[in-house]
């Protein structure tokens, strides 16, 4: 477990290998992350047939798509004729019942709760019926209900695409079975690979940097920083693990060296 203390020695202001749900901790530098940010503002500023008001972005286990979910829901998307765009971010793996995502939109629009799930869907409807506001909905996983995701689209459909939807998903086969029937409302898919060695490698740097540390490469080597992003095998989950392990060890060492290339390759020592 790293100290605060060890942390403050080596000119750490928190642990940069730490796995934040935090858009400041976002890295714009990965190349197919850029490209499912710029596809996706066009789906969302895309007024266009409104019976696609629905898109799927893929990509593998670690690869980055929570926090490109959490990040777009955090931008402040402008409708063309006025109003304001309100944004949900749900984790869909954490939630267990269709009332509790009705709950939460009710609450991003502001609305005051009621116990039917009729009258709900019912006051969101009336509530973006009587303003030039919009609705995105960002689910981080499969929808937990495909009801009443199903009646919100249907809405939409007939009022000018007010509410939409991006589902990130684990499907990187080109195939969206597990949207069910929203399928019919599918207007984007975007499969997305995993970041580059050079690419992890690189946002660990920044993370680095971003932590407090000015120089980071006397904490760890580039080789070191390489070796890292190459056992990840294109996880950014896998490599910030591995990262923080190699960092809790030389913090163990209490001394400023900078971290042994082979942590992560023992095998080499008897080279």
């Amino acid at each position: 477990m790293i100290t605060t203390k060890e942390l403050l020695d080596h000119q750490l202001l928190e642990n940069p290998f730490q796995r934040y749900a935090d858009t400041r901790f976002f890295y714009p530098n990965l190349g197919e992350q850029r490209k499912v940010l710029e596809v996706a503002f066009g789906f969302i500023n895309d007024q266009k047939d409104p019976s696609k008001n629905l898109g799927v972005i893929a990509g593998s286990a670690g690869s980055g798509k929570s926090m490109l979910a959490y990040k777009l829901s955090q931008i402040a998307f402008s409708p063309a004729e006025g109003g304001q765009t309100h944004s949900l971010y749900l984790n869909t793996n954490t939630i267990t019942e269709p009332r509790h995502f009705l709950m939460a939109v009710i609450e991003t629009l502001g609305l005051p709760s009621s116990r039917s799930n009729t009258d709900r869907i019912e006051s969101i409807f009336n509530r973006l019926e009587e303003s030039n506001d919009q609705l995105l909905l960002v689910l981080d996983g499969p929808p937990v209900d495909q009801d009443y995701l199903t009646q919100l689209s249907d809405w939409s459909v007939e009022h000018n695409k007010k509410i939409k939807t991006l589902v990130f998903l684990q499907d990187i086969n080109n195939t969206t079975a597990n949207i069910g029937s929203l399928n019919q409302f599918l207007g984007l898919y975007v499969p997305f690979r995993s970041p580059s060695v050079t690419e992890i490698a690189a946002l660990l740097y920044w993370r680095c940097l971003m932590a407090g540390q000015p120089e980071p490469f006397r904490l760890i080597p580039e080789s070191g920083l390489i070796e890292i992003a190459e056992a990840s095998r294109g996880s950014l989950t896998e490599a910030i693990r591995l990262a923080n392990d190699a960092l809790e060890s030389h913090l163990a060492q209490k001394n400023t060296t900078p971290l042994l290339s082979n942590f992560l390759f023992r095998q080499n020592e008897t080279k």
